[in-house]
């Protein structure tokens, strides 16, 4: 008997894991340069979407170490299809409270805040996305975020 629930329980968690995958159409973490990234250092995600129906949500999320010296931080990004630029924009991300505790998840002195960037959002055509992404931050070398991501689901 114990056999049998443990097969039903292990089918359970893979077709739960399953089903939440199935929507997701690209995910990817780019690694930043311990030392800081650059003020001009663009971050590049590239992706190809065929379904010009279905909303899609894109989500960026930022991981930083607690060593972070901000509440925040500003990114320029842009959505590119093709080579054309189709959406400019300015985000500014909160990765503290105001009492200075972080937001997000994270284990250890590293954190992580995903931020919806685009929802609703419909490919106008089936092809190649690139979103780009910098930081627009007052200080040329930007020091304690590791990694920049992106993830694109079908809502």
């Amino acid at each position: 008997m114990n056999h049998i629930i443990r097969i039903i329980a292990i089918a359970m968690v893979a077709f739960s894991s399953i089903s939440c995958q199935r929507g997701e159409l690209y995910s990817h973490y780019e690694a930043l340069p311990i030392s800081g990234w650059e003020a001009d250092s663009v971050v590049d995600f590239t992706f190809s979407a065929n379904d010009t129906i279905s909303p899609y949500q894109l989500v960026l999320s930022v991981r930083h170490f607690e060593t972070y010296p901000y509440q925040n931080i500003w990114l320029f990004t842009e959505l590119y299809e093709g080579e054309e630029v189709v959406k400019s924009d300015t985000l500014e991300f909160y990765l503290a409270n105001q009492r200075g505790q972080w937001l997000g998840n994270g284990f250890g002195n590293r954190k992580e805040m995903p931020m919806l960037y685009r929802q609703g959002y419909r490919f106008p055509h089936s092809g190649e996305y690139r979103v780009r992404v910098k930081h627009g931050m007052r200080q040329q070398s930007l020091r304690g975020v590791s990694d920049i991501g992106l993830i694109v689901t079908q809502e």
